[in-house]
């Protein structure tokens, strides 16, 4: 049993500082979502699973986060794969991706911008301000378009 502990404490904190050990396999299917970097704009999008709590640990470290959420009454359900540009004052697309996940966090200079978020073909757009020495949060949602079916349990007739 206390192998069992050992072994996972050593897995779990090789995740966290983002190495992986030979002997536990691929490398992407344990490594947490890595920064990517688009025309010097910083950037990590993710957020499904065991990432959100990493992934909400890193936000205040960008200046811009975004989260997406589809929402019918009181039902809210995070989203992923919403294509999303960040246009800045000059009209130059200085991000353009797709999210991996409910949150896209991005470091950019201060100074305006729109966001152009599509999801299931529906459009949205918000002005923000950045300011290098804050943290801003937009939270985009999208109307709950088909409710999930209940599950028939009903045995058939023969």
């Amino acid at each position: 049993m206390v192998h069992l502990i050992k072994k996972r404490f050593i897995v779990t904190a090789a995740v966290l500082c983002g190495f992986v050990l030979p002997q536990y396999g691929s490398a992407s299917a344990l490594m947490p979502t890595q920064a990517q970097n688009e025309s010097g704009v910083t950037y990590i999008t993710g957020g499904i699973a065991e990432e959100a709590e990493m992934m909400r640990s890193v936000a205040k470290n960008y200046t811009l986060e975004m989260a997406f959420v589809q929402k019918l009454k009181q039902q809210e359900e995070f989203i992923s794969e919403v294509t999303v540009k960040l246009i800045n004052a000059k009209k130059d697309v200085v991000l353009d991706t797709i999210t991996k996940g409910p949150y896209l966090y991005v470091n950019v200079p201060s100074g305006r911008y729109t966001i152009v978020a599509e999801f299931n073909g529906v459009e949205k757009h918000q002005q923000v301000v950045v300011n290098a020495k804050k943290h801003q949060k937009v939270v985009f949602w999208w109307p709950i378009t088909e409710l999930p079916q209940p599950e028939d349990r009903s045995e058939p007739i023969e």
